[in-house]
């Protein structure tokens, strides 16, 4: 089981924004939060106060990677992708906290432990920190993150016990039901 987990910006930005950092801080024993991920978080708001929810219970590090990953780097990620992929790549006993899709892959193509926000959600129901996870799947959705309809076509929403999803306009997004 991961213990340590290295988070990217936009699982950081989404649960700051939905105010679950403090929900899920306990799934960890200790957070990495890679530095080109504190800049590109820095840009959109202020990144201590999202830090220190996540510290409530585990322990918060900011890290470095010294040189991307020659691999990762084939993959033209982002910079906190690539970081976050690396660092992963240089520690056996972490996994990625990853959205977006093509860093996704990458990390599945490099047999890394993989999780996303909704991921760590059901995780914090399991753990007994949510009683249900409908809001914070709501609050995720209202804070920007976007569910492709393939994600539940593919099992997620039966895997995870998810009621039947809104189909929006253009039949590509969904959003949780009410």
């Amino acid at each position: 089981m991961i213990v340590n987990w290295v988070i990217n910006t936009s699982p950081l930005i989404l649960l700051g924004k939905a105010d679950l950092l403090k929900v899920i801080s306990p799934l960890a024993s200790c957070w990495i939060i890679p530095n080109s991920v504190i800049r590109e978080v820095s840009i959109k708001s202020a990144v201590e106060p999202w830090l220190a929810q996540l510290a409530k219970t585990s322990q918060v590090l900011c890290q470095t990677a010294p040189m991307i990953d020659p691999i990762v780097a084939n993959w033209n990620l982002g910079p906190g992708e690539s970081e976050v992929i690396t660092l992963v790549l240089q520690r056996a006993s972490h996994g990625v906290v990853l959205d977006d899709l093509q860093a996704r892959k990458c990390a599945q193509i490099l047999n890394l432990p993989l999780i996303g926000s909704l991921d760590l959600v059901v995780k914090a129901k399991k753990a007994g920190l949510l009683d249900t996870v409908k809001p914070a799947f709501e609050k995720l959705i209202a804070s920007g993150l976007y569910v492709g309809q393939s994600s539940f076509d593919g099992g997620w929403r039966t895997r995870h016990l998810i009621s039947t999803p809104y189909v929006g306009r253009n039949e590509k997004l969904i959003k949780a039901s009410g």
